[in-house]
This record gives structure tokens, sequence and C-alpha cells, in this order.
């Protein structure tokens, strides 16, 4: 079995500073679930709203709803069962920093991530009350983060929901929010199976 150190550092993450007890990486559904149109509809109407917006149509062209839930891996998901939230991370260590393809590719494509991480905790965890999608990476350009934070900010301007929060953790943010406090957080902690 292949070893992510991000998603370990991630589970490490969600577990000792955001207080989630039920952590998985690579979570996948199962296509013996049953779900429900009511399960889905809340993610539905968001993918309508997005795919009508005018600025993210490119994003998903040629997946249909289905096809995204589908095709849908969270690279850590994890619950924090007292607060009723759930956390989808998804995690990229690219050694020279984020790149898939272009900048706009790339902000598109962390973009795709984040909305289908959001449309998966919706409808298979509706009864959470606060779901944050999160896209973490420890090097990003800055001309394509400007790209991915105009993105950020006209998802925000749509979703207007205090109930879902997404956003992307990159260079010094990722060290300051995600490595200081995890090792902070976990210094007293002696599980030898977190590899972080």
């Amino acid at each position: 079995m292949k070893i992510e150190i991000g998603e370990s550092l991630t589970s490490s993450y969600l577990n000792h500073v955001m207080g989630c007890r039920v952590i998985q990486t690579n979570w996948k559904l199962s296509g013996n679930w049953v779900v429900t149109d009511h399960d889905k509809s809340r993610a539905k109407l968001f993918y309508q709203k997005i795919i009508n917006s005018g600025y993210f149509d490119e994003i998903f062209k040629g997946s249909s709803f289905e096809q995204l839930l589908k095709q849908a891996e969270i690279d850590v998901l994890g619950i924090n069962t007292t607060e009723l939230t759930v956390y989808g991370v998804d995690v990229a260590f690219h050694g020279a920093g984020l790149n898939y393809g272009s900048k706009e590719e790339t902000a598109e494509r962390i973009l795709k991530k984040i909305f289908r991480t959001l449309f998966v905790m919706q409808t298979y965890f509706e009864q959470y009350n606060h779901f944050h999608s999160l896209f973490i990476t420890p090097k990003t350009n800055p001309a394509t983060l400007k790209l991915i934070d105009d993105l950020l900010q006209k998802a925000n301007e749509l979703i207007d929901d205090d109930s879902i929060t997404i956003g992307v953790i990159t260079n010094d943010q990722f060290f300051e929010d995600i490595i200081d406090s995890t090792i902070k957080a976990s210094k007293s902690e002696n599980d030898t199976s977190e590899l972080f």
C-alpha cells in the first residue's frame, strides 16, 4: 500500500487541530449505497447554480452531476461529530509547486476538485450542518494563486451560505495553518500510526 505523506499530514491535522473523530484517506463511495433524489437535491441545485453562473461552465464541460458523483474520491475525509461538520480535503504535493498544466487549467482543476468534494459531502453526509471543502498544497506560483483566488471569490459569492466553507491553503498559510498547528497540537500524542 502506497503511503502519501500529504494525506498523512492532513489526517493528523483533521484529528488534532480540527477535532475530527472519524477520518478516512482515499474516501470513495460505493455503488451499492442507496442515494435518493432527496439526498442529492441540495448538491444538485448547487451544481445547476454553478454551471449556469457564466463563471464555471467550462469547468464541468462534458461531466454530468451523476458522473461527478461516481468519479469522486476525496483524499482525506474528516467528520467532527461534536460540531456536526464534515471536512473534505484534496491534497497535492508537487515538487516544483502546484501544476496541472497552464495557470488557467490549474486554477480550474482546483475549483473543480473543491466543487466535486462539496457535492459529494452534501449528498452523502447531508444530515450534517457544516461542510468544509479544502485544497491544500505547500507551494503555488503567485500568478496561479491569483487566478485561483479570483475563482474562489466568485464561487463564494455564488455559495452565499454560512454552512459552507471552501478554500485553498498554500504557501506561507500552509506552513502556518497546517504544519505548525499540527506539530503544536500533536506534541503530546504518541500514535505510531500517524506517520507525520
